[in-house]
């Protein structure tokens, strides 16, 4: 029995190419359980699984909502319309937009050792997508609340909606990337990670120049504009770094 275990032992190392010693062989493949839990691949699966399922029964108003985000007349059209379908469509991918980002947040905290609340695993996780969901709802509320007091609640609403099309496109762009995050080591994970990095730069690039865009086309003022930049992203956001850097 133990000649057989022994024996094991070298065959990983073996399989290896010998670049891991005999004698750290099962610490070594105790460490690349406890980076690729099995429950990685089930998330992954499902995930493609998911997005398969959207492809297949809303493929036409899924490209839509892709060419919405580089067209602002299909965005606005898009808004308008407004149809049971499309309705559905928006709620399917802000539940995937959850979903993906907050299993990237999750992959990123893990690879720089942070552990808000001394959370981890299955926890940190739910604590990401509970933060993602909770960020989301605020800006919803916040925003419907300045619609209201400027007496324009219908031009923000389609505003919010505009913006709220970039966390679509995210949740679908970050999803082959995350797989290969997953499982690639070495160089080839940090180019995926600096993928991921202009990825999230570029999207957001997008989403700024898309309010500057709607707000010559909904002849807003610069001062609507540079009011709720101010109130509604860069302080909620400031606020929200605090918070992180005061439990990380």
């Amino acid at each position: 029995m133990v000649a057989y275990a022994d024996s094991s032992i070298f065959e990983v190392s073996h399989l290896a190419g010998d670049l891991i010693p005999v004698e750290g062989s099962m610490e070594m493949m105790q460490n690349l359980q406890v980076i690729q839990p099995t429950w990685f691949f089930v998330y992954l699966f499902v995930l493609f699984g998911f997005f398969a399922w959207i492809r297949m029964y809303y493929g036409n108003i899924l490209m839509q909502t892709i060419q919405a985000s580089t067209n602002f007349q299909v965005a606005t059209r898009m808004f308008k319309d407004n149809s049971l379908l499309q309705k559905q469509l928006d709620n399917i991918l802000y539940s995937f937009y959850f979903l993906s980002v907050a299993f990237l947040l999750y992959l990123a905290e893990t690879r720089l050792h942070l552990m808000p609340y001394g959370l981890s695993e299955g926890q940190l996780y739910l604590f990401n997508l509970l933060l993602l969901v909770g960020v989301f709802l605020t800006r919803i509320v916040l925003v419907n609340l300045s619609g209201f007091l400027f007496n324009r609640t219908r031009v923000f609403r389609e505003y919010l909606y505009n913006v709220f099309i970039f966390n679509k496109l995210l949740g679908i762009t970050i999803l082959p990337l995350l797989l290969f995050m997953v499982y690639t080591t070495g160089l080839v994970q940090e180019i995926f990670y600096w993928l991921v990095l202009v990825t999230l730069s570029l999207i957001v690039a997008m989403r700024l120049i898309r309010g500057v865009v709607f707000s010559f086309k909904k002849d807003v003022l610069l001062f609507y504009i540079f009011l709720y930049l101010c109130a509604l992203e860069i302080a909620p956001l400031a606020l929200l770094y605090k918070w992180l850097e005061g439990i990380l």
